[in-house]
Protein backbone atom coordinates (compact mmCIF):
# COMPACT_ATOMS: atom_id res chain seq x y z
CA UNK A 1 0.00 0.00 0.00
CA UNK A 2 3.09 2.38 0.57
CA UNK A 3 3.65 2.54 -2.98
CA UNK A 4 0.31 2.97 -4.79
CA UNK A 5 0.55 6.68 -3.59
CA UNK A 6 4.32 7.18 -4.82
CA UNK A 7 3.22 5.10 -8.16
CA UNK A 8 0.32 7.08 -8.34
CA UNK A 9 2.04 10.82 -8.10
CA UNK A 10 4.92 9.61 -10.39
CA UNK A 11 2.06 8.80 -13.09
CA UNK A 12 0.81 12.00 -12.28
CA UNK A 13 4.27 13.61 -13.04
CA UNK A 14 5.05 11.78 -15.85
CA UNK A 15 1.80 12.93 -17.56
CA UNK A 16 2.49 16.46 -16.61
CA UNK A 17 6.11 16.33 -18.15
CA UNK A 18 4.08 14.75 -21.45
CA UNK A 19 1.84 17.09 -21.64
CA UNK A 20 3.62 20.37 -20.97
CA UNK A 21 6.11 19.02 -23.74
CA UNK A 22 3.19 18.63 -26.04
CA UNK A 23 2.87 22.54 -25.27
CA UNK A 24 6.27 23.51 -26.05
CA UNK A 25 5.53 22.10 -29.99
CA UNK A 26 5.74 24.17 -32.76
CA UNK A 27 4.24 24.13 -35.67
CA UNK A 28 6.96 24.65 -38.82
CA UNK A 29 5.66 24.61 -42.45
CA UNK A 30 7.32 22.47 -44.70
CA UNK A 31 10.08 24.50 -46.68
CA UNK A 32 11.51 23.79 -49.74
CA UNK A 33 15.45 23.56 -50.06
CA UNK A 34 15.77 26.81 -50.14
CA UNK A 35 13.76 27.91 -46.88
CA UNK A 36 10.75 29.11 -48.03
CA UNK A 37 7.45 27.07 -48.42
CA UNK A 38 6.25 25.60 -51.33
CA UNK A 39 2.53 27.62 -52.17
CA UNK A 40 1.75 25.14 -55.19
CA UNK A 41 1.15 21.77 -55.12
CA UNK A 42 4.17 20.24 -57.40
CA UNK A 43 5.55 23.64 -57.97
CA UNK A 44 9.63 23.63 -59.04
CA UNK A 45 11.74 26.54 -58.26
CA UNK A 46 14.84 27.61 -60.04
CA UNK A 47 15.70 29.88 -57.66
CA UNK A 48 14.60 31.27 -54.00
CA UNK A 49 12.21 34.27 -55.88
CA UNK A 50 11.80 32.24 -59.00
CA UNK A 51 8.20 30.54 -60.63
CA UNK A 52 8.46 27.55 -63.08
CA UNK A 53 5.64 29.23 -65.64
CA UNK A 54 6.63 27.12 -69.03
CA UNK A 55 8.52 24.41 -70.59
CA UNK A 56 8.98 23.91 -74.47
CA UNK A 57 8.93 19.88 -76.09
CA UNK A 58 9.58 19.66 -79.51
CA UNK A 59 5.81 19.46 -79.92
CA UNK A 60 4.07 21.37 -77.48
CA UNK A 61 3.90 24.11 -75.33
CA UNK A 62 3.50 22.76 -71.24
CA UNK A 63 2.35 25.27 -68.85
CA UNK A 64 4.08 24.07 -65.50
CA UNK A 65 1.69 27.01 -63.54
CA UNK A 66 -1.87 26.84 -65.60
CA UNK A 67 -3.19 29.84 -67.38
CA UNK A 68 -5.98 30.76 -65.23
CA UNK A 69 -3.60 30.63 -62.48
CA UNK A 70 -1.56 33.00 -64.52
CA UNK A 71 -4.64 35.18 -66.02
CA UNK A 72 -5.60 35.86 -61.93
CA UNK A 73 -2.52 36.70 -61.16
CA UNK A 74 -2.12 39.46 -63.82
CA UNK A 75 -5.41 40.86 -62.52
CA UNK A 76 -3.85 41.53 -59.03
CA UNK A 77 -0.97 42.54 -60.49
CA UNK A 78 -2.98 45.40 -62.35
CA UNK A 79 -5.12 46.30 -59.24
CA UNK A 80 -7.33 48.72 -61.15
CA UNK A 81 -9.85 46.89 -62.64
CA UNK A 82 -8.15 45.64 -65.43
CA UNK A 83 -9.58 41.99 -66.79
CA UNK A 84 -7.45 39.73 -68.00
CA UNK A 85 -8.63 36.70 -70.37
CA UNK A 86 -5.73 35.71 -71.88
CA UNK A 87 -2.31 34.61 -71.29
CA UNK A 88 0.33 33.55 -73.48
CA UNK A 89 4.06 32.46 -73.72
CA UNK A 90 5.59 34.48 -76.67
CA UNK A 91 8.93 34.03 -77.95
CA UNK A 92 10.57 37.62 -78.76
CA UNK A 93 11.56 38.61 -82.51
CA UNK A 94 15.57 38.80 -82.63
CA UNK A 95 18.81 38.61 -84.83
CA UNK A 96 20.33 35.27 -86.28
CA UNK A 97 22.24 33.76 -84.26
CA UNK A 98 21.14 36.31 -81.02
CA UNK A 99 19.51 34.57 -77.95
CA UNK A 100 15.84 33.52 -77.79
CA UNK A 101 14.05 35.34 -75.28
CA UNK A 102 10.27 34.48 -74.13
CA UNK A 103 7.77 37.10 -72.81
CA UNK A 104 4.66 36.01 -70.67
CA UNK A 105 1.51 38.28 -72.02
CA UNK A 106 -1.69 38.85 -70.32
CA UNK A 107 -3.88 40.62 -72.59
CA UNK A 108 -7.41 41.67 -71.32
CA UNK A 109 -9.84 45.07 -71.10
CA UNK A 110 -10.40 47.98 -68.60
CA UNK A 111 -13.62 50.20 -68.85
CA UNK A 112 -13.81 48.58 -72.60
CA UNK A 113 -10.04 50.11 -73.74
CA UNK A 114 -6.93 47.40 -74.22
CA UNK A 115 -4.64 46.59 -72.12
CA UNK A 116 -1.77 43.87 -72.00
CA UNK A 117 0.99 43.25 -69.70
CA UNK A 118 4.18 41.67 -70.31
CA UNK A 119 7.14 40.02 -68.48
CA UNK A 120 10.52 38.49 -69.57
CA UNK A 121 11.49 35.02 -68.65
CA UNK A 122 14.52 33.70 -68.16
CA UNK A 123 15.68 29.98 -69.32
CA UNK A 124 16.71 27.95 -66.53
CA UNK A 125 17.91 25.25 -69.00
CA UNK A 126 16.53 22.61 -70.95
CA UNK A 127 14.21 24.38 -72.22
CA UNK A 128 11.76 24.95 -69.09
CA UNK A 129 11.57 29.20 -68.42
CA UNK A 130 10.93 31.21 -64.78
CA UNK A 131 9.65 34.53 -64.05
CA UNK A 132 11.34 36.32 -61.59
CA UNK A 133 10.38 39.12 -59.67
CA UNK A 134 12.94 40.96 -60.64
CA UNK A 135 11.55 40.84 -64.35
CA UNK A 136 10.74 44.14 -66.00
CA UNK A 137 7.06 44.47 -66.46
CA UNK A 138 6.14 46.10 -69.62
CA UNK A 139 2.51 47.71 -69.31
CA UNK A 140 0.47 48.29 -72.17
CA UNK A 141 -2.82 50.77 -72.22
CA UNK A 142 -4.75 51.69 -75.18
CA UNK A 143 -6.78 54.68 -75.72
CA UNK A 144 -8.86 54.36 -79.01
CA UNK A 145 -7.02 51.42 -79.97
CA UNK A 146 -9.41 47.85 -80.77
CA UNK A 147 -5.74 46.29 -79.60
CA UNK A 148 -2.11 47.57 -78.95
CA UNK A 149 1.05 45.33 -79.75
CA UNK A 150 4.32 45.40 -78.61
CA UNK A 151 7.22 46.60 -80.84
CA UNK A 152 10.15 44.05 -80.08
CA UNK A 153 13.78 44.71 -81.59
CA UNK A 154 16.75 42.30 -80.03
CA UNK A 155 14.56 40.05 -78.16
CA UNK A 156 13.42 43.37 -76.20
CA UNK A 157 10.41 45.28 -76.28
CA UNK A 158 10.94 48.91 -77.51
CA UNK A 159 7.71 50.37 -78.14
CA UNK A 160 3.98 49.64 -79.28
CA UNK A 161 1.70 49.72 -82.11
CA UNK A 162 -2.30 50.84 -82.02
CA UNK A 163 -3.44 48.01 -84.44
CA UNK A 164 -7.28 49.49 -85.92
CA UNK A 165 -6.05 53.12 -85.58
CA UNK A 166 -9.36 54.93 -87.05
CA UNK A 167 -6.95 58.28 -85.83
CA UNK A 168 -6.30 59.57 -82.71
CA UNK A 169 -6.10 56.33 -80.80
CA UNK A 170 -2.21 55.18 -79.32
CA UNK A 171 -0.99 53.21 -76.91
CA UNK A 172 0.80 54.13 -74.00
CA UNK A 173 4.21 51.78 -72.77
CA UNK A 174 4.88 51.91 -69.41
CA UNK A 175 8.29 50.02 -67.65
CA UNK A 176 8.45 49.05 -64.11
CA UNK A 177 11.43 47.61 -62.90
CA UNK A 178 9.70 44.60 -61.17
CA UNK A 179 6.79 42.46 -60.70
CA UNK A 180 4.89 41.06 -57.73
CA UNK A 181 2.48 38.47 -60.19
CA UNK A 182 3.36 35.48 -57.04
CA UNK A 183 4.40 37.68 -53.99
CA UNK A 184 3.07 36.74 -50.70
CA UNK A 185 1.21 40.39 -51.43
CA UNK A 186 -0.38 39.31 -54.44
CA UNK A 187 -1.83 36.22 -53.60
Amino acid sequence: MKFLPRLLGLGLLSLLVALLAMACETVKPTTNEFGSPNKVKGEVIAAPESRKIVHFTDTSTEYSTPRNLLARAFIKQFNDGTVIDKVQVRKAPSEDGAPVSYFLIGMGLRNGMFRAMALPLTGGGDNTYFLRPTAERYTLSGVGCSICYFNFENGRIVGTTCGGNTGGGNCDLKVEPNNALFSAANR
